[in-house]
């Protein structure tokens, strides 16, 4: 387990990383689901938060990130999350299932941030005209999936911190509703409804994927060629 050292500073593995940490040339592919409301509330039934619902139904969020070296190290990362309200209404993303290649980032996505990273072997590429990924368990397929680049190519960029909120029973952060943001600072944005396919395993998170509507056509898809911004600490959030 990770330790705190100091304001922002923590010791994991033998290194001291101290937030914020810069994320510089990411890739990301996302695609944006509807669900029903009883799904997304089962999904979150032992987290103190509600799910989003428009006409009834929840807004879900299925994404595959690449990160080169930076200060996590390099890893490939698979989310499953949902948009969410937490004490006082205030909305947010909530990530359900992060399973990542790397077990620096497993251990400080954990402790650090509260974020329910786990070790996957995975198989992610970016083409031309998709992104395509395959994620293991112990040898065992979790999922296989196919994410077709939409049509339209944006001309500018975002530059975004996406509301968080996290909780995890477990990792240094134990127990504590967390609120931050997510660096959302995207360049080569192409955006559509490209074409979706999907395999699922016998698996936790390919449960809460078939709850959170990702086995249909996505409403919408988003490819970024680059993904960049400053993460930093995520407060606790007193419940009453």
């Amino acid at each position: 387990m990770a330790e705190r050292i100091g304001a922002g500073t923590w010791s994991i593995q033998g290194e001291t990383v101290t937030l914020p940490v810069t994320i510089t040339d990411a890739r990301i592919t996302a695609a944006v689901f509807t669900a029903p409301a009883a799904g997304a509330r089962q999904v979150l039934k032992d987290v103190p938060l509600k799910p989003i619902t428009l006409f009834g139904r929840a807004i879900t969020l299925l994404m595959f990130i690449h990160y080169p070296e930076w200060a996590l190290k390099s890893y490939d990362e698979v989310g499953v999350a949902l948009l969410v309200r937490g004490p006082g209404g205030r909305p947010g993303l909530h990530i359900v299932e992060l399973p990542v290649t790397g077990a620096f980032t497993r251990e400080a996505g954990q402790d650090f941030w509260a974020l329910p990273k786990w070790l996957m072997e995975a198989d992610l590429s970016f083409g031309g005209t998709g992104t395509s990924v395959t994620v293991r368990d112990e040898g065992a397929e979790v999922m296989h999936a196919t994410v077709g680049n939409g049509r339209l190519r944006l001309p500018f960029g975002t530059r975004l911190k996406v509301p968080s909120w996290s909780f995890l029973a477990h990792g240094a952060q134990a127990g504590r509703l967390l609120r931050g943001a997510l660096p959302m600072n995207l360049s080569g944005i192409r955006v559509g409804r490209g074409a979706y396919a999907v395999r699922l395993g016998e698996h936790p998170m390919t449960a809460k994927m078939s709850a959170l509507g990702m086995l249909e056509k996505p409403l919408l898809t988003v490819t970024a060629a680059r993904m960049a911004g400053s993460l930093g600490e995520f407060r606790p959030f007193a419940r009453r």
